[in-house]
């Protein structure tokens, strides 16, 4: 049976790791001393702390439990106190208004119904200010995984993990064209155990000019778009799209 990707942070870490681009991207975007920013599915805090370090006041909000606490956890290690809450990015009230809201590394993909995404900025809207940012990243489409055999397994990776040893991580993709869903499962193994761990997600795929157009529906204008952490323009070789909008 599938389980939760997030239920286990320690796991989840080893298949994100910290990157120093989108570190610095998003602190040079959105850090610096005393920016109120809003991290949505801020996970176990690998911006979320480097955000905290540039002097910025962090508030991290996520779906997940377990991951709150681990980002509490590695955040108390370091001597960092964030305002950590649980919460729903389709539909949240925090009483305040943020210089910037960030949601990074594909998170906005987990919003897999239009009405989702729109809830979803209606509630950024709502806590923005008048000169507010909203900055997120997420994968441009690649036809080419899209259209590999839905059961056909393709190493994701090899990461190292301090009691399971060396753990191997193996994807299948089955994508639903018509409603531009990848459904996802990875299969976790180590030298003692095949297949000890089953995780699906499904992910909605957003082409850049449809994003554009969801974009203006629901109220933002994109103030700048490049087609990675290192502000390079959008083209038809980038793998991602960074946005910079604002509410119209």
């Amino acid at each position: 049976m599938a389980e939760d990707l997030y239920e286990r942070p320690e796991l989840y870490d080893l298949v994100s790791p910290p990157d120093p681009d989108m570190e610095r991207f998003y602190v040079e975007a959105a850090g610096g001393s005393g920016r109120q920013v809003l991290e949505l599915a801020c996970g176990t805090g690998r911006l979320t702390l480097p955000l905290l370090r540039s002097g910025a006041d962090v508030t991290g909000g996520d779906l997940s439990p377990a991951m709150l606490d681990a980002a509490r956890q590695r955040a108390s290690m370091e001597g960092l106190a964030p305002n950590l809450v649980p919460l729903d990015m389709r539909d949240f009230a925090l009483g305040r208004r943020f210089d910037t809201i960030i949601v990074a590394a594909n998170s906005l993909l987990h919003l897999t119904q239009a009405a989702d995404q729109l809830a979803f900025l209606a509630s950024a809207a709502r806590h923005l200010k008048p000169d507010g940012r909203l900055i997120f990243d997420i994968f441009v489409p690649s036809a080419w995984i899209l259209s590999r055999p839905g059961d056909e397994r393709q190493l994701l990776g090899l990461f190292a993990h301090p009691e399971l040893g060396e753990v191997r991580i193996e994807e299948t993709i089955a994508y639903d064209p018509i409603a531009q869903i990848s459904h996802i499962d990875w299969y976790w193994s180590h030298p003692a155990e095949q297949d000890f761990r089953h995780t699906r997600l499904a992910m909605r795929q957003i082409y850049p000019q449809e994003l554009l157009l969801l974009l203006e529906r629901g109220g933002f204008a994109v103030i700048e778009r490049f087609g990675g952490f290192d502000h390079s323009p959008l083209t038809p070789t980038s793998m991602r799209q960074v946005v910079i909008c604002a509410v119209r």
